[in-house]
């Protein structure tokens, strides 16, 4: 602590003590971990072995670190290594920044560490730094006495930071810091958080304001410039479902709130449409089952699937997909089924031949793309729609990924923002589905609206003379659909349904 009080650093109003301008939050996390770093240094059981260390933008994350880096190094007094892992080399190398910004200001320590490209040595030899990037692979094998994993929320490479912490799990006196600004509800980031925040091994420090010495003006600028998630996530701390900036994170709360799980089989008062947005080759697929209530004017996620491209041929299982489609179809007697012709034609007819009641929802067409962008911001607003969670959080990380977009001859689409997850591909078939549930609201009528094509029937069987003069390809429509009002006589197959999902 004598080290950090007498240290000259760069701070807000130049070169000063840090004990003249360190602040509570600081404070409090150098004072826990001074007797972890002291056992690191010496070889002895740490007291607190994990610390979470998560800070709005500027709150000096990486300067603190860098210190207690820049202590073990200089101060050695055993062989020790010591490991700082990120997302690229970029983001690793700004605590090697922070150490060399230190160096500068307090030149006497150049006696003890020097810097090389992408390591921090301690001259006797008895301590290394090493820098390490997810890009560049470099995380099996060591064991380090102390690891840091700085901006985790935006590691996409989770298999990276998975293998250094299984390293460092195999150092029984070690220790791992987590360094992070707030990042993405439903990410790998925060499962990790979760686990952090619910075991009595880890020390949450979490500073979720403004950073205190930064400059009024400067933080109504960020605001200005940055979308009010961004700004909310970045100076406030504040997790957001992802990127995109459609939709508020508090009317995405209230989407969740209500969280019943999926709904296994139709409900009484409620009807059901779906929607399938397809991609093949190195895209996932979705599907969502949407409930609507025009008695209580109430929209509720039945059922949502996604599926990912396979890892040995890269792409989905269109197989899988279909025959998903019919179980649901049937299972919920869904009337309407919207999917965007330019991937979905060909199984579009095969379903429909099946008797699922496929609809071209053309996203070449401006008024489907504002109606459907206008329907998620009205649902979600006036709080009509709910949905629920499927542990890994895909629905919700989708909602967090759109956009609105304004097109130049006038109208709005949906944008999304493509990550490891997908592309918003079960967000995308939600969105398909509200304009015609929209209607169904509006209208208090069923799926079967008024400029629908429809057939009549009086209920009285085909004679056989009919039957010889019918066209062949109708007459296999008519067969696939008495070979369905068989299977109905028997009863909903509901064990197929769920073995299905």
């Amino acid at each position: 602590m004598l080290f950090i009080r007498g240290l000259i650093i760069p701070s807000a109003q130049g070169p000063q003590p840090f004990e003249q301008c360190v602040q509570g939050f600081q404070q409090e996390f150098f004072n826990d971990v001074a007797p972890s770093l002291h056992a690191v240094r010496d070889g002895l059981l740490p007291p607190l072995q994990r610390f979470w260390m998560e800070r709005t933008k500027k709150a000096s994350k990486d300067s603190d670190i860098a210190i207690c880096l820049l202590w073990l190094t200089a101060f050695a007094k055993r062989p020790t290594y010591f490991q700082v892992g990120a997302v690229d080399r970029g983001q690793a190398a700004i605590v090697k920044k922070r150490i060399e910004a230190l160096l500068y200001w307090n030149p006497w320590l150049n006696d003890y560490v020097e810097v090389q490209l992408y390591k921090v040595k301690h001259k006797g030899g008895l301590a290394v730094l090493d820098i390490l990037a997810a890009e560049r692979g470099g995380s099996h094998g060591e064991n380090p006495d102390l690891l840091v994993l700085n901006e985790v929320s935006h590691v996409t490479m989770w298999e990276f930071i998975e293998n250094l912490l299984d390293n460092a799990t195999g150092v029984p006196m070690g220790m791992v810091i987590v360094a992070t600004n707030a990042g993405f509800k439903g990410s790998k980031t925060e499962v990790l958080r979760d686990i952090a925040v619910k075991s009595p091994d880890w020390r949450m420090y979490i500073w979720d304001k403004p950073a205190p010495w930064m400059d009024r003006s400067k933080l109504e600028e960020a605001r200005q410039r940055n979308t009010p998630t961004r700004f909310k996530r970045l100076y406030y701390g504040r997790w957001a479902s992802g990127k995109g900036d459609a939709l508020d994170e508090s009317d995405i709360d209230r989407c969740f709130a209500n969280d019943r799980g999926p709904v296994l089989e139709p409900e009484k008062g409620w009807q059901y449409i779906a929607g399938l947005d397809l991609g093949v080759s190195h895209d996932h697929s979705g599907l969502v089952v949407l409930g609507v209530n025009p008695i209580e004017q109430r929209l509720r996620v039945a059922q949502y699937r996604n599926w990912a491209p396979s890892k040995k041929t890269g792409e989905v299982d269109l197989i899988e997909v279909e025959n998903v489609c019919k179980a649901v179809s049937k299972m919920f007697g869904i009337g309407w089924f919207g999917y965007d012709p330019s991937q979905a034609k060909l199984m579009s007819q095969r379903l429909a031949r099946d008797n699922v009641s496929m609809r071209e929802v053309s996203f070449a067409s401006p008024k489907n793309l504002t109606e459907m962008a206008q329907g998620l911001i009205q649902v979600t607003e006036a709080g009509k729609l709910e949905c629920y969670d499927d542990g890994s959080g895909v629905l919700r990380r989708d909602f967090g990924k759109f956009n609105i977009v304004e097109k130049l001859h006038g109208g709005y689409k949906l944008e999304a923002v493509s990550d490891e997850y997908g592309h918003a591909d079960v967000g995308t078939a939600l969105v398909i589905c509200l304009p015609r549930a929209l209607k169904m609201l509006s209208g208090g009528i069923g799926s079967l609206l008024p400029d629908d094509d429809i057939g009549w029937n009086d209920d009285e069987p085909l004679t056989k003379e009919e039957l010889e003069e019918m066209p062949d390809d109708l007459k296999e429509i008519y067969d696939a659909y008495d070979d369905m009002e068989k299977e109905h006589k028997k009863g909903r197959d509901r064990d197929a349904f769920l073995e299905a999902f």
